[in-house]
């Protein structure tokens, strides 16, 4: 111990930097759904990658190596070598030592499709959405049928603004009325039967605390979602899935997969707010985009748990992930969403204010295949809602408030 120092000393004295801590990788997980393949790689801190493939035969590979990295003294013993998937083109995952330092992960297709990765931080994990059926197409490809779908329909396109000429919060004078912006699913007149709520942070994440109320966001979320459950409920057509139905720890890639799994039609994340600027109040919602908007990106950031600068990373993926959401069916049901909060609370309570409908990239929102939403319900670090959020009457209302959001959506996408 004492020779290590020593060294490190002397290194540092000379001006040599030391090498970087060892990365471990923990553990490789995966989940298999309908549309898509997530896996999920767990490790000690951040590795960049590279990945690369190989076409030949019926098959493929993706491989890729993990340098400066080595197995956790928990990984699991079974997962060592292989990990059999046989889920959509992935059939299994390979893992092995490339070198001394280096871990080697590849994935055996039996045929290459579209794929997207990103990572998260808190823990740091490096993630795979591997999608079926479609060939394996260049990343320069996608950018470039991107900005050719961009051009032909209005939707997302590689520089990110799925919903020409909409600005960044829409004040509720300046919105148009829901039924005036027909949906694709509308158009079709699908229904929504089952919808999944998503009560913010949970166990070991406790989200914005108010120490001086003794409040976390994560114990308010739980209970707003449960009332929220409650009453829609009452409808013996809708079925309703919560992602954490108690306080536990749910990572945010797996939120948005479970409602996938569970083939939700609407799927919506309750949170509650925070700001440096105590004076910062009310109601504002979120669908997923890309937004240059400073505040957005604080909000994204926070929830996120990570930096602005991570954010901005992920501008290139998020870009392809937003060329196959359903982003303009969130968008009018966020909007649903914050005008009938906000209508609802004001009918019972004063100053409310209505920060409007925006755009950011929240990682819970990722990969959602449904129209999906983000409402930050109130400011926990205002004095004045921190009190109501305390109270079961404002939860209440905030619960009846979505509720009347979902139902308003759900009527919307009646044939007309």
């Amino acid at each position: 111990m004492k020779r290590a120092l020593a060294i490190f000393l002397l290194l540092a004295a000379a001006g040599i930097p030391a090498a970087p801590a060892q990365a471990r990788l923990e553990n490789i997980r995966y989940y298999a759904y309908p549309e898509y393949t997530r896996v999920v790689l767990d490790l000690s801190r951040e590795v960049r990658i590279a990945e690369k493939v190989l076409k030949g035969g019926e098959g493929g590979r993706l491989f890729f190596d993990l340098k400066n990295c080595r197995f956790a003294l928990n990984y699991p013993a079974d997962k060592t070598s292989e990990i059999r998937v046989a889920a959509g083109n992935l059939q299994r995952i390979r893992i092995g030592k490339f070198q001394a330092q280096t871990i080697r992960v590849v994935f055996d297709f039996d045929r290459i499709g579209r794929y997207n990765r990103f990572t998260l931080t808190s823990p740091f994990r490096i993630v795979f959405d591997i999608y079926r059926q479609e060939e394996y197409v260049s990343r320069g490809e996608q950018a470039r049928d991107a900005r050719q779908a961009g051009t032909a329909t209005g939707t997302a396109a590689a520089g990110g603004q799925a919903d020409p000429g909409a600005g960044e919060a829409v004040p509720a004078e300046g919105r148009p009325a829901i039924s005036g912006t027909p949906s694709i699913a509308r158009q079709l007149g699908l229904g929504v039967h089952r919808i999944v709520i998503d009560p913010g942070h949970g166990g070991k994440d406790p989200g914005t605390v108010n120490r001086r109320l003794g409040l976390q966001e994560k114990d308010i979320t739980l209970d707003i979602g449960k009332r929220l459950n409650a009453i829609l409920n009452e409808h013996q057509e809708l079925e309703v899935i919560l992602t954490r139905p108690r306080d536990e720890y749910v990572p945010l890639e797996e939120r948005a997969a479970i409602a996938n799994s569970n083939q939700g039609d609407l799927f919506v994340s309750i949170h509650t707010n925070s700001a440096p600027r105590l004076s910062a109040r009310g109601v504002e919602s979120f669908y997923l985009n890309m937004t240059s908007d400073p505040w957005s990106m604080q909000v994204a950031a926070t929830e996120n748990a990570m930096s602005s600068k991570s954010i901005s990373d992920m501008r290139s993926i998020l870009d392809q992930i937003l060329r196959h959401s359903k982003v303009a069916e969130s968008r009018i049901f966020t909007q649903s969403l914050q005008e009938c909060i906000v209508a609802n609370l004001r009918g019972k309570y004063d100053a409310i204010d209505d920060l409007g409908v925006k755009k950011a990239p929240f990682y819970v929102l990722l990969g959602a295949q449904m129209p999906s939403a983000l409402v930050e319900v109130s400011f926990l670090s205002h004095r004045d809602e921190a009190k109501r959020l305390a109270s079961p009457e404002y939860r209440q209302a905030l619960a009846a408030g979505l509720y009347l959001g979902v139902i308003r959506f759900i009527r919307g996408l009646g044939k007309e």
